[in-house]
C-alpha cells in the first residue's frame, strides 16, 4: 500500500513539473517579441508604445553614448543577428553612416527603413545662425573638444529630425507602417497605439505652440546645434555656439558674447553630451543661465515641453 502510494505522489510531482514546464515554454513563446533596431533613445519611446509587447527594441546608441562616437558591442552585435527590422534615422546621423555596412554583414535578412522617409533634411548652415565669428578659428582651436568628438560637417545635412514634434510624428507613421507590413497579425493593436501615440505628439505640439507663439522670430542660443527643426517648427532662429564639432577660440567667444548682446539673449542650452565650459563662459558674461537640454532624451514630451517653458522664461526676461 505504502509502496503504490510512493508510486502514486512520485508520479503526480512528475505531472506537475511537467506542467510548470509546459506553462513556461508557452509563456515564453507568447511574450517574444519582434526583434527590432533603432538608433537613439528617443526612437525606442516611439517604438515601445506603437509596437507594444510584439516588439523587442534594441537601442544601438545606449543613453549616455554618443552617435559621434559609440561603437556596437559584442552583446549588440548578438541583437542584430537576430533582429528583424531596423528603423534607422535616416537623416545623417554618424553611427549609421559608420557602422551601417556592419551591421547588414552581421545580418543579411535584416530589413533597414528610413524614419526620415517623410521629412525634409536641411542643411546645418540653414539651421544656426553663421555670423562668421569661426572665421578665424583655425588659429584657435581648442584642443579640448568635447567628450565623444563630434566631427560631423556642418556644412552638411542638420540630422537632429526629432527634435521636431511634426517630424516625430512622421517618423511614427514609418513605424506604424513597417510593423503592419512585418507583422500584419497584429494590425489592430498595432493601430490603436499609433493613433493614441500621435495625438500626444499633436497635443505636445499644440501646446508648445500656443506657448512659443508671442515670441516667433526671436533667436536662442544652443551649444550644439541640435535643435534647428524644434526652432523651424516653431518660427525661432537658432544661434550655435560649436562649429564643426570644435568649441571656439577667444575671439569666436567674443563674437558671440556681442551677438548674444544684441539678441538679447539669457539663456543658454546645452546637451548633457557635451563640454559646457564656453557657454558658462559666454552665460557668465551676458548675465544669462545655463540649462540643460538632451536631444537624445528618453521621454520625448517631458524634455520638449520643459524646452519650450524655458525659451518662453527667457525670451520673457528680455
Amino acid at each position: 500500500m505504502k509502496k503504490n502510494q510512493k508510486i502514486m505522489y512520485s508520479a503526480l510531482v512528475l505531472l506537475v513539473i511537467s506542467a510548470i514546464c509546459l506553462s513556461g515554454c508557452i509563456d515564453n513563446t507568447s511574450t517574444e517579441g519582434i526583434g527590432v533596431l533603432v538608433t537613439i533613445v528617443p526612437q525606442s519611446e516611439m517604438v515601445e508604445f506603437i509596437g507594444g509587447e510584439y516588439v523587442d527594441v534594441t537601442i544601438m546608441v545606449p543613453p549616455g553614448e554618443s552617435p559621434h562616437s559609440f561603437e556596437p558591442t559584442p552583446e549588440q552585435m548578438k541583437k542584430i543577428a537576430q533582429a528583424k527590422a531596423y528603423f534607422k534615422v535616416g537623416s545623417g546621423v554618424e553611427f549609421e553612416m559608420v557602422h551601417m555596412d556592419t551591421i547588414l554583414e552581421q545580418n543579411i535578412d535584416i530589413k533597414v527603413f528610413d524614419c526620415s522617409e517623410f521629412i525634409s533634411v536641411i542643411s546645418f548652415d540653414e539651421h544656426y545662425g553663421k555670423e562668421g565669428y569661426h572665421e578665424d578659428e583655425e588659429e584657435h582651436e581648442d584642443e579640448e573638444e568635447h567628450e565623444g568628438g563630434d566631427e560631423h560637417d556642418h556644412g552638411g545635412t542638420d540630422p537632429h529630425i526629432w527634435t521636431s514634434p511634426i517630424n516625430f510624428k512622421k517618423m511614427a507613421e514609418v513605424v506604424y507602417n513597417v510593423l503592419v507590413e512585418i507583422d500584419p497579425e497584429h494590425q489592430e493593436e498595432y493601430n490603436t497605439n499609433y493613433q493614441a501615440y500621435i495625438s500626444k505628439l499633436d497635443i505636445l505640439h499644440t501646446n508648445v505652440s500656443n506657448l512659443l507663439q508671442p515670441y516667433e522670430n526671436k533667436s536662442f542660443m544652443v551649444y550644439h546645434p541640435a535643435w534647428g527643426y524644434f526652432g523651424d517648427t516653431y518660427h525661432l532662429k537658432m544661434i550655435a555656439i560649436e562649429d564643426e564639432g570644435k568649441q571656439p577660440g577667444p575671439a569666436g567667444i567674443d563674437s558671440i558674447i556681442s551677438q548674444a548682446k544684441e539678441e538679447n539673449i539669457t539663456v543658454i542650452f546645452v546637451a548633457p553630451q557635451f563640454d559646457t565650459s564656453s557657454a558658462e563662459t559666454i552665460a557668465s558674461e551676458i548675465g544669462g543661465n545655463v540649462v540643460f537640454a538632451n536631444p537624445l532624451m528618453s521621454n520625448y514630451e517631458e524634455t520638449i515641453t520643459k524646452l519650450a517653458e524655458d525659451m518662453a522664461t527667457g525670451f520673457q526676461n528680455i
